[in-house]
């Protein structure tokens, strides 16, 4: 059975000012490296594919000027909990991850957003 995978939105913690446009570009350069860099990590967990589980799991992680995992947390999470398990495995696993531009770090870190979305059919890929 194929499964799909969302890729990854990022929500960037606001910015004080507005970003020039060319850390706009750089920050979405760098956003692209970082979902291609986490995919290459995450899996789908076997017992959840052979049960036929599908979710969801929204999780907030900081990461420091180097690309080093700071921190995770589980915002919210839908379906079972290996996915949650997943998903906090392939974190720690994908770091060091690409460094972020200058302009997106707040107190030499930067926060993110993500869902990871587990499916087993590509029509819940949206």
């Amino acid at each position: 059975m194929k499964y799909c995978w969302i890729a990854l939105a990022l929500l960037l913690g606001a910015c004080a000012r507005t970003p020039s446009p060319e850390q706009l570009a750089e920050q979405q350069l760098w956003e692209q490296q970082l979902i291609s860099h986490i995919q290459l990590f995450k899996f789908y967990p076997a017992n959840a594919q052979a049960q036929g589980l599908e979710g969801q799991v929204n999780i907030e992680f900081a990461i420091d000027a180097h690309g080093n995992l700071l921190r995770q947390r589980v915002i919210s999470h839908s379906g079972s909990e290996l996915f949650v398990a997943a998903v906090q495995a392939s974190l720690p696993a994908a770091s060091p991850m690409p460094a972020p531009p200058a302009s997106v770090l707040k107190d030499g870190e930067v926060e993110v957003r993500a869902p990871f979305v587990f499916c087993l059919t590509p029509s819940c890929a949206g």
